[in-house]
C-alpha cells in the first residue's frame, strides 16, 4: 500500500463524503486514490480559496467537518483570507495541502508553511513519517473538532509515494472526543434562574448554537414562562418567524421598534449566541441591563438541554409572570413603519429585500455574502418559517459569499438553495459560476448590482470625496452566467423578484438575477454612522 492510498482510506474513516480543491502536484496521487471510493464526490474549484470558502459552507450545514485540498506553495497562499474567515466563523475544516521537501531540487513552490498557515489563522500539523502517520493525521482532525477551528494538514510529496510494509491500521479522531457536558450542574443553573425570575424585562437572544441545538421550543418555553421578548444574533435570523413576540435581530442590524425595546431590557440571556461587539452594537444597544455572559453566569452544555433544566427549575418554582410582555410594547411593535421615499436612480433596495424574503420557499436554505448590501438583506428580509441563512461577513471580507454558498449546496444537494452577493463580490470568483454548472447544482443566484463597490461609496460622500472614485459601468452578468451554461434575467422592477425566484427554483441549475439597485441609497446602519440618521427599519414579520 501506498501512503497516499492509506491517507485516503484515513479520510474516508473520519467521515470524508465530499471534498473540495484544485488538483495539483502535491495532492494528485491522494485524489486519485480518494476518487477509487465510490461514495466520495470531489467538488473541483476555479480558486483555492473558493475550495475552503467551499469546505466552510459544507461544515456549517451538514455538522461534519469540511475537508478541502490544495497543492504546494501557491496553492496554499491563495486560502489565507477564507482560512481566516473560517477561524473567524469557528468552522471545523481541514485542509490537506502538499510540501515541497526541504532538499528538493525544484524549490519553485517550496516555502515554509507552517508560518503562513498559523499567520492565517489555522492549526498546522504535518506528517512526519510513516511510523507516526496514523496518529498524525488523527490529531489533526481532532484538533478540527475540539476546537472547531481550521487545520492544514501537511503532506510531504516524498512520503506520500513511499511504501508501507505492514497492515495500516486508523483509528479515527472521534474515538477520542471527550463526552460533552450535555446539562450544567444545578449550582452554575442557579444564579440564572434567578436572574431571570428577577428580571422585569427580559429579552433572550438565539444564536447559530441554538439553532444547532435544536433548543428552539424550549427557548420559547421558557420566554414564555418569564414573558422575555425573542431575540437572535444575526447568524440566528429567522430562528423565531412567526412567533408574537419575535423582535428579531439585536445588534447593529436591529429593527427601530427592536432598539427602543432593548434598550429597556433589564436581563438579557444569550443562548448559542456570541453576544460579543456586533450583536450588543458595542455596548449602545443595552445600556441599562445585565448581559448574561458576565463572571458567574456563563454556563456550557447543550443548548436544548440546558434551557429544559432551566424551564423544569421554574416550573418547580411556579414561576409564570408577564415580564416584557405588556399592553406598551405591544404599542411598539404594532407601530407603523416608516414611509421612506423611493430612489430614482435603481431598485429600492429595501423593497427588493422585502420581496426577497417573500419568495423564499420555506425550508429553503439562504446563502449571503458580504459588502454595504448586506445590511439590506439583514434588517429587511423576513425569513419564512426553517429558512436557515448563511452569512460570508466573518472575517468583513467581501468575495466569499459565492464559495460559501457552494459548500452548502453540496452538503444539502436536492434542497432548495437561494444566494445573494453583491456584484463587486461577485467579480472576485466569478469563475466559480462555471462550477455550479458544472456539478449540475441548483442555485438562483441574486446579484445586488449596485455598480460599485457601496460601501466605500458612501463613506466617500460623507467625507466629500468623488463617488464614482468606487463606481463603474456594470457587466452583463445575465450574459456571463449564459456562457457559463446557467440562465438568468436582469429584474425591471422589485416587485418581479418572487416571480423571477420561482422561475430559476422551476428551471433548476444556475439561475442569475441581476438586481440593478439604487446606489445612491445607504443602509440604516450607514445612515447612521455616516450621515447621522436614525434607523426608521420597520419590525419584520414572516411571510
Amino acid at each position: 500500500m501506498k501512503a497516499y492510498e492509506a491517507i485516503a482510506q484515513s479520510l474516508v474513516a473520519e467521515g470524508l463524503t465530499d471534498f473540495f480543491g484544485l488538483m495539483g502536484d502535491g495532492n494528485m496521487w491522494l485524489w486519485g486514490a480518494l476518487c477509487r471510493n465510490a461514495i466520495v464526490k470531489p467538488y473541483n474549484a476555479r480558486h483555492e480559496s473558493m475550495a475552503v470558502s467551499m469546505a466552510d459552507g459544507y461544515a456549517r450545514t451538514t455538522g461534519k467537518v469540511g475537508i478541502a485540498m490544495v497543492t504546494c506553495g501557491p496553492g496554499l497562499t491563495q486560502c489565507g483570507t477564507s482560512l481566516i474567515a473560517a477561524y473567524r466563523g469557528k468552522t471545523p475544516i481541514v485542509l490537506v495541502a502538499g510540501e515541497i521537501e526541504a532538499g528538493a531540487k525544484n524549490k519553485t513552490q517550496l516555502m515554509d508553511q507552517r508560518r503562513f498557515a498559523e499567520a492565517s489563522s489555522a492549526r498546522f500539523h504535518t506528517i512526519t513519517s510513516l511510523d507516526n502517520m496514523a496518529e498524525e493525521i488523527a490529531e489533526a482532525f481532532y484538533a478540527a473538532r475540539i476546537h472547531r477551528e481550521p487545520v492544514v494538514l501537511n503532506l510531504p510529496m516524498g512520503l506520500q509515494e513511499e511504501d508501507f510494509d505492514w497492515d495500516y491500521e486508523y483509528r479515527p479522531s472521534t474515538q477520542f472526543l471527550p463526552p460533552r457536558v450535555e446539562t450544567p450542574s444545578p449550582d452554575r443553573l442557579a444564579p440564572v434562574i434567578e436572574k431571570l425570575i428577577a428580571a422585569e424585562r427580559p429579552v433572550i437572544i438565539a444564536g447559530r448554537g441554538a439553532r444547532a441545538a435544536d433548543a428552539k421550543n424550549e427557548l420559547i418555553r421558557l420566554a414564555d414562562r418569564v414573558g422575555a421578548l425573542l431575540a437572535t444574533s444575526l447568524q440566528g435570523k429567522g430562528y423565531f418567524a412567526g412567533h408574537a413576540w419575535d423582535i428579531g435581530i439585536a445588534g447593529a442590524f436591529a429593527s427601530a421598534p427592536s432598539e427602543r425595546l432593548l434598550a429597556d431590557a433589564d436581563f438579557v440571556l444569550g443562548v448559542g449566541a456570541e453576544l460579543g461587539y456586533y450583536t450588543t452594537e458595542g455596548g449602545l444597544l443595552f445600556p441599562s441591563e445585565e448581559i448574561g455572559v458576565i463572571p458567574g453566569l456563563y454556563v456550557q452544555g447543550d443548548g436544548r438541554k440546558t434551557v429544559a433544566a432551566i424551564n423544569e427549575a421554574l416550573e418547580a418554582r411556579q414561576v409564570r409572570k408577564e415580564g416584557f410582555r405588556s399592553a406598551a410594547t405591544r404599542a411598539v411593535l404594532d407601530a407603523p413603519p416608516h414611509r421612506f421615499d423611493a430612489p430614482k436612480d435603481g431598485l429600492d433596495p429595501r423593497a427588493l429585500a422585502w420581496n426577497l424574503g417573500a419568495a423564499l420557499p420555506k425550508g429553503a436554505l439562504f446563502t449571503c455574502g458580504a459588502g454595504h448590501f448586506f445590511s439590506f438583506v439583514g434588517m429587511y428580509t423576513p425569513l419564512p418559517e426553517g429558512v436557515e441563512i448563511q452569512y460570508s461577513y466573518g472575517f468583513g471580507a467581501v468575495g466569499q459569499g459565492i464559495g460559501v454558498a457552494i459548500g452548502t449546496g453540496a452538503g444539502n444537494f436536492g434542497r432548495q438553495h437561494v444566494a445573494v452577493e453583491g456584484d463587486g463580490s461577485l467579480m472576485f470568483n466569478l469563475q466559480e459560476l462555471e462550477t455550479i454548472v458544472r456539478h449540475r447544482m441548483q442555485m438562483v443566484l441574486v446579484v445586488w448590482n449596485d455598480t460599485g463597490y457601496g460601501a466605500e461609496v458612501h463613506k466617500l460622500v460623507a467625507k466629500g470625496f468623488d463617488e464614482k472614485l468606487a463606481q463603474w459601468e456594470s457587466p452583463d452578468f445575465v450574459a456571463l452566467a449564459k456562457a457559463f451554461g446557467g440562465d438568468g434575467v436582469l429584474l425591471k422592477d422589485a416587485s418581479e423578484l418572487g416571480g423571477a425566484i420561482a422561475e430559476g427554483l422551476r428551471k433548476g441549475g444556475l439561475y442569475l438575477i441581476d438586481a440593478r439597485v439604487s446606489p445612491s441609497t445607504p443602509s440604516d446602519p450607514y445612515a447612521k454612522v455616516h450621515f447621522g440618521r436614525e434607523s426608521h427599519a420597520p419590525l419584520l414579520r414572516a411571510v
